[in-house]
């Protein structure tokens, strides 16, 4: 029998918060399943509802997370006390907010003193509930957007901002009246993906995701160090599902890190594996990164045009992290590939229902129909064919309340997220902050292209450093997306360029929360472990130039053959800058065969890149590849020089 928690609440006090978290997560899911059917009331109040809803059950689980002894007392505390006063604040706000809704859309920003407080009461619950859930750094950053957007204006020139009333930026701020602030994202949370991530918390409770992983342990056993492939393929199913870097790390590196270090990897290697695979599984569908969401808003067009467009270059991101991680294998001479048990019956009866749920959810998307509606029926699908199993595989209903709960905190956690970087996009919109950080680095490039993409790749990575990877997206594509509009490139292509930035906001020192959640787990060294990630996903950082210069990748339909051919030498260019880096190529490499690998292949592939001359690019590569082939035919060579 599980036993309760000997934390600092009442058990009596406890089973209450448990039993309220459980009837929230039941109305918010019985809520927005209505909604995609019907609506209740109008736009204002159905995200109001949405948003305050959300930060009413986020404050019930902090109350719980705070009663846990695993933490040290000031936080478990921290915790509590951020918990009940965010529980009593959401319940008020979000009620008087519910309330005078059609008053508020009138007149505002023109609001008097008691809607002015319930806008910074509601701010101040949004905060402080994003720095429990999502960490200081994000919560510091909205807190000091907020404060600039008041008080900006008291600032020296040239960073003083216009003065705006309090009542405005209030009314901005709070949502109040209108979907700003911190509803600026709540039609995207509230309207596309809330159900979407219900459904991937339902994969957990149904078996899928343990699945998964014996999925892994099968490819694992065919391959020499198959287990670290089995990695990518079970962190890259899982993400596919979740849409998230560090939860996939947490969720999926307990089970794949260990098994790798068993194998033959170091802790630094394991952990990489683990990192790189989470990262890339952001871009491939049904959910992508939830920047992926924000990016159709933003252009105006279907989520399912995202995915389409984002698909290549996620396809391209996996085959670089495969293939650099078959160059590490190969230079691992004493690599164990012991054989892990397969449960064939978990694999036979659970996979079928995933497929024909996922291949719904898709079809759904692809016809233009709804990303909720998708996801309700994905739901609905797996819950009904779950219990067409044997007994062994049917799931428990504790199995499926723990994954529609998880499910429901993901989601909770990603509307707390865009709650809070919605202030940060009111303030930089407000302002012109944005407008003036992206005049700057037009500037800087001149009018040039490459310089542009240049500048836009390090200030993408230093916006979203240390960020999640939606909050790191609406940054970039305020700050950085209109400069690489304006250098000629399209709207769509600018947005997946800055997108694709985005999602290593979790591997970039000296943050990298990513590479922090894997060495908790694997024991490894924080840089080695980013060393070892880096030399993994280097040449990944290359996708973007490659769909900049060849924009049909984002659109695979019209795919042309100059793109396919840009593919080919990415793809031996990827084989040889894993060689260089590893000292493997089919087989030991030279110094000599390392450096001239090293050298040749990103100069062919970004010669090809900026002239779309296949000589530059294809025959250089076609002639190494050869030369390696017949080195290898005409015996072994030494292995000093690895």
């Amino acid at each position: 029998m599980e036993t309760e928690p000997q934390g600092p609440l009442p058990s009596f006090f406890v089973k209450v918060v448990k039993a309220l978290l459980f009837v929230m997560a039941v109305i918010l899911v019985l809520y927005h399943g209505a909604t995609v059917w019907t609506s209740f009331h109008g736009a204002m109040k159905h995200y109001t509802v949405h948003v305050t809803g959300a930060l009413f059950f986020a404050s019930l689980w902090l109350i719980l997370h705070g009663n846990e002894n695993t933490q040290s007392a000031w936080i478990r505390w921290a915790n509590i006390i951020v918990g009940l006063v965010a529980a009593v604040l959401s319940a008020v706000t979000g009620y008087y907010l519910y309330e005078n809704a059609e008053t508020l859309e009138i007149t505002q920003p023109f609001v008097d003193d008691t809607t002015i407080l319930i806008g910074l009461l509601l701010v101040f619950t949004v905060l402080v509930v994003a720095w429990r859930i999502w960490g200081a750094p994000i919560a510091i950053i909205c807190f000091c957007a907020a404060l600039y957007l008041m008080y900006g204006h008291m600032l020296p020139e040239p960073f003083a901002s216009r003065p705006q009333p309090m009542n405005v930026a209030v009314s901005f701020l709070g949502g109040i009246g209108g979907p700003r602030g911190v509803l600026n994202y709540a039609p995207l949370s509230a309207d596309m993906i809330f159900l979407l991530l219900v459904y991937g918390g339902l994969l957990h409770g149904t078996k899928v995701i343990s699945m998964f992983g014996a999925l892994g342990a099968a490819i694992g056993n065919v391959l020499r160090g198959g287990v670290a492939y089995s990695a990518i393929v079970a962190s890259t199913l899982i993400g596919m599902v979740t849409g998230q870097a560090v939860s996939n790390i947490a969720l999926s590196g307990v089970m794949t890190i260990p098994t790798m270090k068993q194998n033959g990897f170091n802790p630094n290697e394991a952990g990489a594996i683990e990192v790189m695979a989470s990262t890339g599984s952001q871009l491939l569908p049904p959910i992508m990164g939830l920047g992926a969401f924000l990016m159709a808003v933003i252009l105006g067009v279907s989520y399912i045009d995202i995915v389409i467009a984002g698909l290549i270059p996620g396809l391209l991101y996996m085959l670089a992290i495969a293939i650099s991680l078959n160059s590490l294998i190969g230079s691992k001479v004493d690599l164990a590939n012991k054989k892990e048990d397969v449960d064939w019956g978990k694999i036979k009866w659970v996979l079928p229902s995933f497929l024909i749920s996922f291949t719904v959810l898709i079809v759904l998307l692809v016809m233009r129909f709804s990303p909720p509606m998708a996801g309700f029926w994905g739901g609905v699908i797996i819950l009904v064919l779950s219990f067409a199993r044997p007994a062994r595989y049917r799931p428990s209903l504790e199995e499926i309340r723990g994954g529609f709960v998880t499910g429901i905190m993901t989601a909770v956690q990603l509307v707390v997220i865009l709650a809070a970087i919605g202030i940060v996009v009111q303030t930089l919109t407000t302002t012109g902050l944005g407008v003036s950080a992206g005049s700057l680095i037009s500037q800087v490039s001149r009018d040039s292209v490459l310089t542009a993409l240049a500048v836009g790749m390090v200030v993408s990575l230093i916006v979203g450093m240390g960020l999640p990877t939606p909050a790191a997206y609406a940054l970039i594509a305020i700050i950085v997306v209109p400069s690489l509009i304006d250098a000629g490139l399209e709207p769509l292509t600018a947005n997946m360029y800055g997108f694709y930035f985005a999602i290593f906001s979790a591997l970039t020192p000296p943050v990298a929360v990513g590479i922090l959640v894997a060495v908790r787990i694997s024991g490894g060294r924080f840089m080695a472990s980013a060393w070892e990630a880096a030399k993994l996903g280097g040449l990944a950082l290359l996708i973007p130039f490659l769909f900049v210069s060849f924009p049909s990748l984002l659109d695979p339909d019209n795919l042309t053959l100059e793109a396919m051919v840009g593919i080919g030498i990415y793809v031996a260019s990827a084989f040889m800058i894993g060689g260089a880096l590893y000292g493997a190529f089919s087989r030991p490499l030279t110094l000599k065969e390392r450096l001239l690998f090293g050298i040749t292949a990103p100069v062919c592939l970004l010669g090809y890149l900026a002239t779309h001359q296949v000589w530059i690019g294809l025959i250089p590569v076609v002639v190494l590849i050869l030369r390696m082939v017949m080195r290898r035919k005409s015996g072994p060579v030494s292995q000093t020089a690895q």
